[in-house]
């Protein structure tokens, strides 16, 4: 077995590319990533000689090899590119992107994007055949030592996944499946077109769902719904980081004062979880009558919130500051309902990226002259989205790692506790969005819903941070603000709300109470699930991630 100069290259160009991959990028980590980049480019092309090792044909062998080549370079130029100049990986929604073009837009890329960067491709041009060239090491190995490579590649692939599930508490698959879509050279490229293609052929069902007529009866709203409902979903924010929720730092003025001097305003809701630790999954049930119960309907076959309010007479409004060409497939498929949509495009892993203001910003210049007596806006947050410190203003930069209480976190060191600080801060500023947004509404009939789509895990169960299906990965704020306006129009509501502070609760079922409390009313609705209602189900078991059921059912502390 001879592992030439076709098989280095193969093995380097991805470790290269490696170094300015978006992993490292938002997540930081980069020694990590780059390690197993190495290791798992080793592992498939390794697999890749062993197995045409065994082909009797040589000019079959050549070509295959050949072919593996071309292949593999020109992805890993495709993701080089992409991840160097767009921050965004070889994803399917890049992909999706890619082949969605035609011949105009195709010819203005090119000209816009690809030729004013023709040095790096021809860089990379002259970098791979310039290795051809002058490398010449070959590595011959004997049938035993071929066969004992393969055996050591094999046992360690096993170790690296094994010991992953395990330092994770079991809380993955036994193979992680980061390893195949987003590190292993070819295959994480191929995984990102076939699913795609097996996306692009569901998005037609999805659509036609879509466009399906509700039943003429199946929406009655109230002779006094409210005027204003907004929904503001924010990203990555515990409640356990909040001061509003009793954290130590004073990082939510705003809320906070609204708590304490206007509580008949402001209702904090103290037990409340996600029922996913990650956007994609909750959106799948936060905006429809989908939840954990009936999780085998698809969500896209479910009654939606925004037609809903669309047929009660609302003109409804989507606007989003995180959509980004990694996840736009998704959010155009949820935001199809909303009548306008408005997009922020500011990529989440660039230090000058769109931040959470924006949206006020968006919403008077091209949302407010759109208004009508009833209105249903949906603010998409930013919010604490890795990598926290680009999530705010170098002003808001207010706590220091010295001032922040490390009580109970498992941080080793001062990067850990500056991370800390940075996700501190990031809520800090939120609470100022949320200031701003508020505002936007304070003289009318108004009611405005906050929460997080899920929480983040930061230092809690461990000594890391981020997404994790634990029980502080889940954990999120849920605060509701009415008007003086809706008090003095709706004082039923009002009291209902105040009821039901303490009351377990999980975001899936958010439907549910959001439309009764805009006095709208749908054949779905269920008593049970209504956060406001006496019928409410408090013994409900809270299931999270598929499998998880909720350890602490405590509120928190105020």
């Amino acid at each position: 077995m001879v592992l030439d100069r076709r098989f280095w290259l193969m093995w380097l160009a991805p470790i290269v590319a490696s170094f300015f991959s978006v992993d490292v990028q938002v997540w930081e980590g980069m020694f990590w990533h780059v390690l197993k980049v190495a290791f798992y480019s080793l592992l498939v092309f390794y697999v890749f000689y062993f197995l045409v090792e065994w082909i009797r044909f040589p000019k079959l062998v050549q070509f295959l090899k050949n072919t593996m080549l071309i292949l593999s370079l020109s992805l890993n130029f495709i993701d080089f590119f992409a991840s160097y100049y767009f921050h965004m990986g070889f994803t399917p929604s890049l992909v999706g992107t890619l082949l969605a073009t035609n011949i105009r837009e195709s010819r203005e890329f090119l000209q816009s994007m690809v030729f004013p960067h023709m040095g790096f491709v021809l860089g990379y041009l002259a970098a791979c055949a310039g290795f051809l060239y002058l490398v010449r090491f070959e590595l011959i190995l004997s049938i035993k030592q071929s066969l004992q490579t393969f055996l050591v590649l094999f046992v360690a692939f096993w170790a690296h996944n094994i010991g992953a599930f395990y330092l994770q508490k079991r809380h993955s698959f036994l193979i992680n499946p980061n390893i195949p879509t987003r590190v292993i050279p070819v295959v994480k490229e191929i995984y990102a077109i076939v699913f795609h293609l097996k996306e692009y052929a569901q998005s037609k069902e999805i659509y036609s769902s879509l466009k399906k007529p509700y039943p003429k009866d199946y929406v009655h709203v109230d002779a006094d719904s409210v005027s204003n409902v907004v929904l503001i979903v924010g990203e990555s924010a515990s409640r356990n980081f909040m001061g509003v929720y009793g954290y130590g730092v004073p990082n939510t003025p705003f809320l906070s004062a609204l708590a304490r001097d206007d509580a008949q305003n402001l209702f904090v809701f103290r037990d409340v979880i996600s029922a996913f630790a990650n956007t994609y999954s909750t959106f799948k049930t936060l905006l429809n009558y989908g939840d954990v119960e009936n999780s085998a309907t698809p969500w896209f076959l479910q009654k939606k919130l925004g037609r809903i309010f669309n047929l009660a007479g609302y003109q409804t409004f989507w606007i989003d500051a995180q959509d980004d060409l990694e996840n736009n497939r998704s959010f155009a498929l949820w935001s199809y309902p909303f009548t306008h949509r408005i997009w922020g495009n500011g990529p989440l892993d660039v230090p000058n990226a769109t931040l959470d203001e924006w949206l006020v910003e968006a919403f008077n210049q091209r949302a407010k002259s759109k208004l009508a007596s009833k209105n249903f806006i949906l603010f998409h947050l930013f919010g604490s989205h890795a990598t926290y410190t680009s999530r705010f203003p170098k002003d808001f930069a207010k706590f220091t790692p010295a001032q922040i209480p490390y009580r109970g976190l498992h941080v080793k060191n001062e990067q850990d506790k500056q991370i800390v600080a940075d996700y501190v801060n990031s809520l800090y500023y939120t609470d100022h969005v949320l200031e701003e947004i508020f505002k936007l509404f304070k003289d009318k009939d108004a009611v405005i819903v906050y929460l997080s789509d899920h929480a983040q895990d930061i230092f809690e169960s461990s000594d890391t941070y981020g997404h994790r299906c634990s029980d502080y990965g889940v954990e999120i704020p849920f605060v509701i603000y009415v008007s003086d306006l809706f008090k003095q129009k709706h004082p039923q509501k009002v009291q209902q709300l105040a009821q039901a502070l303490n009351k377990p609760f999980m975001s899936d079922d958010l439907i549910h109470t959001l439309l009764p409390l805009a006095g709208i009313h749908t054949k779905d609705n269920l008593e049970s699930k209504n956060l406001l209602s006496a019928k409410f189900d408090t013994r409900r078991k809270r299931v999270y991630c598929g499998n998880h059921v909720l350890k602490t059912q405590s509120p928190t502390a105020p």
